[in-house]
């Protein structure tokens, strides 16, 4: 079996990596594979429902942010496939998920440096080379990125009721279920838990006889969508935010949760609506409910469905609803993947189980000096709230890229800053402390 060698090989082929993949395409400087272990691209296909949207602006697609000329950008793919003008003329600020995701297999299956069908079993490395083993084939490289995605997170009193009446949200559309004249309990207050709550109420799985819609959140809030706000996601205040101190980075990101996972006003919007016009024009009996400020404590299934013990988070008082089905809108973890078990032996891991990253994305680890490992969607306590979201991903990619290359493929330089956050002098600071160091 003929072994590949390239510069840099990515394993797992999601929009972060395939950032990296698009903009690489077009640079020879650096030889770049990226392999993925499903046979087709695929993004979150369980959560593909009609109405969804996207959170951002289509402009912040694979390239655009760095490389608007690039083949492998959003309204190329408008063009190459015959609808640029129906879409301009639609006056869409944000699109569906589902065609963002079309956008996304398009790329990913038009590149040339992406292969599917390459199950990853082990990676090596031998003082020189990572060595990179699937089902099928070898490969070598001088670096690697991991962008494996994460896990859907399950309560743990949840696992043992998983089954096609109680499951995670991130399989709804590929189970299909058949929820007529069934009770449906919703847990989660998020975007994913909003676009539930709508598609059930409009009846896209059957007529639902009762909805109960549970949030540990005290309200159900909006996404923190405003101009400034949309300055946390720039490279600046990226930057400036590594330089924190880690108990600051924390309380940072906690803070800032809406400004990436909230709901969008249009989706709160349409549902408002639609509950006022079923309850005070259809002048319906009740059948829905939203509970914000409850948790979830536990859980028990009988012939008669399922017993839900929620809490209440200000008066403590403890209630009980009924389900015949479960919906666990409860969000993702991060977690290395199988394929790094022997690599993960030699990386430090920090309190949440992941590897610290460097400024450049890459992870601190014995053979950092010559052969670089870099992680995607595994530093928001490092590099903070933007880390996770499509908004920073091409500058992301191009940073990884010029770090690898050991060249300035793509100008990262920031933009001139609208807001002053103060954090570039504890930058100055650490430089001049190293400067009087050595």
């Amino acid at each position: 079996m003929k072994t590949q060698k390239v510069d840099l090989l990515g394993v797992g082929i999601g929009p972060f990596n395939l950032s990296i993949a698009a903009l690489a395409s077009t640079k020879s400087a650096l030889s770049t594979l990226f392999l993925e272990r499903k046979k087709e691209f695929a993004w979150h296909p369980g959560l593909l429902l009609n109405d969804a949207k996207m959170q951002t602006s289509y402009l912040k697609d694979l390239v655009t942010g760095i490389d608007p000329t690039n083949p492998y950008s959003f309204l190329n793919y408008l063009v190459e496939q015959h609808k640029l003008y129906p879409f301009i003329a639609s006056g869409q600020s944000v699109i569906s998920r589902l065609e963002f995701s079309h956008y996304l297999s398009w790329a990913a299956h038009s590149l040339a440096n992406t292969r599917f069908d390459q199950n990853v079993q082990s990676i090596e490395f031998d003082g020189d080379l990572f060595s990179i083993e699937t089902d099928n084939q070898c490969y070598q490289s001088k670096h690697l990125v991991v962008g494996t995605g994460m896990q859907p997170q399950v309560p743990a009193f949840c696992e043992p009721h998983i089954s096609n009446s109680c499951f995670h949200a991130s399989e709804l559309a590929l189970r299909k279920p058949k929820l007529s004249g069934k009770r449906v309990a919703i847990i989660g207050g998020g975007q994913t838990g909003a676009d539930v709550f709508q598609h059930l109420f409009d009846n896209t799985f059957g007529e639902v006889k009762e909805i109960n819609w549970i949030s540990r959140r005290s309200n159900i809030e909006a996404l923190d969508e405003s101009c400034f706000t949309d300055q946390y996601f720039m490279p600046d205040y990226v930057d400036g935010f590594y330089q924190l101190a880690q108990q600051t980075k924390n309380s940072e990101v906690s803070r800032q949760k809406l400004t990436s996972d909230g709901i969008t006003n249009d989706c709160l919007q349409g549902i408002y609506q639609r509950l006022y016009h079923d309850r005070f024009v259809l002048n319906k009996p009740s059948w829905w409910s939203i509970q914000p400020n409850r948790t979830l404590m536990s859980m028990a299934h009988s012939e008669l469905g399922y017993k839900l013990h929620l809490e209440h988070g200000l008066t403590h008082d403890n209630t009980q609803i009924n389900a015949d089905v479960v919906i666990l809108c409860t969000g993702y973890s991060r977690a290395l993947p199988a394929c790094l078990s022997e690599l993960a032996k030699q990386i430090p891991l920090n309190p949440q189980g992941l590897p610290e990253l460097c400024p450049d994305f890459s992870v601190k680890w014995p053979g950092a000096n010559r052969n670089h490992i870099y992680m995607v969607n595994a530093g928001i306590h490092s590099h903070g709230i933007a880390e996770p979201q499509l908004s920073l991903a091409t500058w992301r990619a191009a940073k990884i890229l010029n770090h690898a290359s050991g060249q300035n493929l793509y100008d990262i330089e920031p933009a001139e800053a609208v807001v002053d956050w103060g954090l570039n002098a504890i930058e100055q600071t650490d430089q001049r402390l190293a400067a009087l160091g050595s």
